[in-house]
């Protein structure tokens, strides 16, 4: 449970970070005294530097999913792995109580 109010805070302020510099750019835009050709260039050059901001998130963030995914998937084979020793030991510690139960008693 922890984890996931962890996760949707993570992405919550991710957004509102994209957002708000989304909507800072936008406004310094238009409130710019500067225009024409340098203006363009400023521009573009804004846009290009938020695209590899968004970029590098989303590829950080699908780095995470790909790494706690297989950290997942080992935990589970694990646990499986236990599992079936534990059933093997178990069903070993039956057949040997069987044994002794079955021994004749020296009294």
């Amino acid at each position: 449970m922890k984890d996931n109010s962890v996760g949707k805070a993570v992405r919550t302020g991710t957004w509102g970070l994209l957002i708000g510099a989304a909507a800072g750019f936008a406004m310094g835009v238009l409130f710019a005294p500067e225009e024409g050709k340098r203006l363009r260039r400023k521009l573009a050059y804004q846009l290009d530097k938020l695209g590899d901001a968004v970029a590098e998130s989303i590829d950080k963030a699908i780095s995470e999913h790909e790494v706690a995914s297989e950290a997942r998937r080992q935990a589970d084979d694990l646990v499986r792995d236990a599992k079936e020793k534990a059933s093997v030991i178990r069903n070993d510690i039956d057949a040997l109580l069987d044994e002794l139960r079955q021994q004749p008693t020296d009294g």
